[in-house]
């Protein structure tokens, strides 16, 4: 094994459940020295999280195990190009030398394309990616389709290597004329001894009884925000129409069409409870 050790940089707009896990074991890693950067920290501190309709603090720790920084973001905390406007990523990837510069801001920032000059001028590996299997887009605004399918193939030959999550992001980056070599699977990563610990920590028939459910009832979570695109509206109409003896369907997320699923519930009178995720 060679002795070098290598200078790698994470750019993350917020910090995500999925990555703390991966960030805390590359931070232990014999070669790698890993720095994080965060254009802004909603979660990890309470605050309003607009996608959530809710101000919300994750109950799992986001930032402990790994070396972070906050660097300040000017923009205007929107979901536009300019929501996420970090002058401050120019001098730290650029004085900061790194082999490998990882973006996961989401290209439609400001901040993805201060990092991509920045590393390119530094001659750092520059990597990103995409969860999307497909190009149809979430609003279902079909003219974007076409808008993604003549821009994607160049946007994603700008990456040294893209990275893609599961087996369909890889096709789908295949389909775009992206050759194997520059495509790196990569799943998201889940901590498992830290949930097997809190599970045991907790009391089953008790927490199933707050539910409305017995030992023996079959329980479907759906835990998300609670949005139009997640389509949870869509899961309890098929949930009631399906109806499933002994069953029982638990919404843990919050969102904006919470009201509306809870008003669908006691309309469908079906065994489904609509429980906060976040606090």
């Amino acid at each position: 094994m060679s002795d070098r050790r290598y200078r790698v940089l994470y750019v993350c707009g917020h910090p995500v459940q999925y990555m703390s896990p991966l960030l805390q074991r590359m931070a232990r890693h014999p070669q790698l020295d890993v720095s994080t950067v965060y254009c802004r920290l909603p979660g990890a501190k309470a605050g309003v999280d607009p996608e959530f309709g809710a101000k919300i603090q994750w109950d799992i720790p986001l930032l402990d195990g790994y070396p972070w920084v906050e660097v300040p973001n000017k923009g205007t905390d929107s979901e536009g190009f300019w929501g996420l406007c970090n002058p401050g990523l120019w001098k730290f990837v650029r004085e900061g030398k790194f082999d490998a510069v990882f973006c996961h801001t989401g290209y439609i920032r400001a901040s993805f394309w201060i990092t991509y000059l920045a590393s390119k001028l530094s001659r750092s590996a520059f990597l990103f990616g995409t969860d999307a299997t497909t190009l149809t887009p979430l609003d279902r605004r079909m003219w974007k389709r076409s808008v993604k399918r003549f821009f994607w193939p160049f946007l994603y030959r700008l990456a040294s290597q893209a990275i893609a999550p599961s087996t369909g992001t890889r096709e789908l980056l295949r389909s775009l004329g992206l050759p194997e070599n520059r495509i790196a699977l990569i799943p998201y990563v889940v901590d498992n001894d830290w949930w097997q610990a809190r599970s045991a920590e907790v009391d089953r028939n008790s927490v199933r009884a707050s539910w409305g459910a017995g030992p023996d009832t079959a329980v479907v979570l759906f835990c998300a925000k609670l949005q139009p695109w997640k389509r949870p509206l869509d899961l309890i109409q098929a949930f009631a129409k399906a109806n499933v003896a002994n069953s029982l369907l638990l919404l843990a997320g919050e969102g904006p069409l919470k009201e509306v699923l809870q008003a669908e519930t006691a309309r469908l009178g079906s065994p489904i409870e609509c429980a906060s995720s976040a606090s």
